[in-house]
């Protein structure tokens, strides 16, 4: 996103735009769901979490000035509650002298891991967000819905062929884009791509 065009942006979640906030919510959700687990080891309270964050980020729209602002609040916030989260469930096992076998002592260098990867993983979302149209309800609706090629077919009005085109499309775009990054976010797109982190359908 240039740099006019993030003023525009922030301009419009400020205002409360439905676009910009599901933008935003697109990009950011899963990567925080991901990060969010990986540190409390609990999906649900994982995605509480992540609403959570989101909520006291519409909350606080008329304090941020940048998309970077906005980045920043988001992984910075889940990060405490996080933490909060683990300190409160630790007292707990304390109170009722329970093992609870899932409860360590938080590791701040396996958090910031994996809060690069969370990072990672926004910027293969934002990717995702900035295909053509079709492109990105085809890789949706295939990658992270998990629906099969003949049913994306029936509800899109396409042939399967096309689908399976827009299907190759996107991914070559998506690869192109995170090859110019880095080769981490290249390997961790390969990764998400052979794994359950999305629900894909059989074959690449």
């Amino acid at each position: 996103m240039s740099a006019r065009n993030d003023i525009a942006f922030i301009e419009g979640f400020r205002n409360g735009d439905e676009i910009a906030i599901r933008e935003l919510y697109d990009t950011h959700y899963r990567p925080l769901c991901y990060f969010n687990q990986k540190i409390v080891r609990h999906m649900q309270e994982a995605e509480d979490i992540s609403t959570e964050i989101f909520l006291k980020l519409l909350r606080k729209k008329n304090d941020f000035d940048s998309l970077q602002e906005i980045k920043s609040f988001l992984f910075t916030a889940s990060k405490n509650a996080c933490i909060d989260f683990l300190r409160k469930e630790k007292q707990q096992q304390k109170s009722s002298n329970n093992q609870i076998s899932f409860i360590a002592d938080f590791d701040e260098n396996l958090i910031e891991q994996e809060l690069l990867t969370a990072k990672v993983l926004q910027a293969i979302y934002a990717e995702i967000e900035s295909l053509p149209k079709q492109c990105k309800q085809v890789f949706k609706a295939i990658f992270i819905e998990g629906k099969s090629t003949a049913a994306i077919a029936e509800e899109m009005g396409l042939s399967p062929q096309t689908v399976l085109n827009q299907k190759a499309k996107a991914l070559q775009i998506i690869r192109s884009a995170v090859s110019q990054k880095d080769v981490f976010v290249s390997l961790l797109f390969i990764e998400l791509m052979l794994s359950a982190f999305f629900k894909n359908e059989s074959g690449l």
